[in-house]
């Protein structure tokens, strides 16, 4: 692939100066990254994305880049819009980085995901539909409301657990502090692991598993990785939920969380990059919550820290990425 002059758009959601912090996050992956491709030779150039696609395209086709890193996690802080870009980038010709438009299209939506995953026989943790959550057609047991799009834990917290009548109050809080659809998931009280992949559709590198620990968790605390525990530096849960990755004895396991984790990579067509969540559950079996398609890159997030465990750094990592560019053969040119 060729580099030296070659310009490279780092495509990704404009920022407000308000912005929360999972939102602030995207600027950090976006200075990191852009150093990470300036020292792999390529002349890294930013491109905030907002509803203005038409404003982009005109960048793009003016800066004409070898190939666009996708960093987009959402449009005007809208996760359901996380597919407009990859699309446009498709419609224009030009190569993007990490998972195509429509494997991130079919991993965006929690449901949708979730439908397909118990369709091919991946056990995905059971779940409630909106309409019926709203409807109080609800079934025994503990169950958590999620947003049906957004990412980074937004809205997660321990009031978010619930059961019976109770899930619909939750939904509709949810839906009036953050708008959007909410579903209820089954809270399954167990162990959390992180799978990431990285490379090439037909030949992807499993990075090493980790497990998300809970430590110094009061008994009525749920074991959960809420939206404190990913972005708020003074809460107990972001100080008491660190990874590890040593899992001695525990072989039948991993080789388990591993086969789900490439039967998720090939079922939605996975490249370049991706996480699988999962819980485990009391008797050992795990469920899939989540396929992330577009995983944040940051020094200091899950799928980087997994990287350097086998000894590639930040630098590696957005190499391989590069290396596994999703490209149609007419635009194999493009990237050299």
């Amino acid at each position: 692939m060729r580099t030296g002059s070659c310009s490279v758009a780092v495509v990704h959601g404009r920022v407000a100066p308000d912005a929360p912090p999972d939102e602030q996050d995207t600027l950090v992956q976006v200075t990191e990254v852009s150093a990470r491709l300036a020292e792999l030779g390529w002349r890294p150039v930013s491109i905030p994305v907002d509803l203005n696609l038409q404003r982009m395209a005109e960048r793009l086709r003016r800066l004409k880049p070898a190939f666009a890193f996708n960093l987009v996690e959402s449009l005007d802080g809208k996760g359901a819009l996380i597919g407009a870009v990859p699309l446009l980038l498709e419609a224009i010709g030009i190569a993007y980085t990490g998972c195509s438009a429509d494997a991130i299209a079919a991993t965006a939506s929690k449901l949708v995901a979730k439908r397909a995953m118990a369709l091919a026989g991946i056990d995905t943790a059971p779940w409630i539909e909106p309409e019926d959550l709203a409807a109080g057609r609800i079934p025994g047991g503990c169950f958590i409301v999620k947003s049906v799009w957004e990412h980074a834990s937004i809205g997660l917290d321990a009031s978010s657990i619930g059961e019976g009548a109770s899930l619909r109050t939750i939904q509709a809080q949810r839906s009036g502090c953050f708008g959007g659809s909410w579903f209820a998931e089954a809270f399954i009280d167990g162990r959390e692991f992180n799978l990431a992949l990285v490379g090439p559709a037909e030949a992807p590198r499993l990075l090493p598993p980790a497990e998300i620990e809970f430590v110094g968790f009061a008994p009525d605390q749920p074991r959960l990785v809420d939206y404190a525990a990913k972005w708020d530096p003074d809460s107990h849960a972001y100080r008491n939920t660190p990874r590890r990755y040593d899992f001695a004895g525990e072989e039948a396991l991993l080789a388990r969380l591993e086969a789900v984790a490439r039967r998720c990579w090939r079922l939605f067509r996975l490249s370049g990059c991706a996480r699988v969540d999962f819980r485990v559950d009391h008797r050992g079996d795990p469920w899939v919550l989540e396929v992330n398609a577009n995983p944040c890159l940051s020094a200091d997030a899950g799928l980087a820290a997994a990287a350097r465990r086998t000894g590639l750094s930040q630098t590696d990592l957005v190499g391989e990425i590069v290396a596994s560019l999703r490209l149609e053969p007419a635009r194999r040119a493009a990237a050299g």
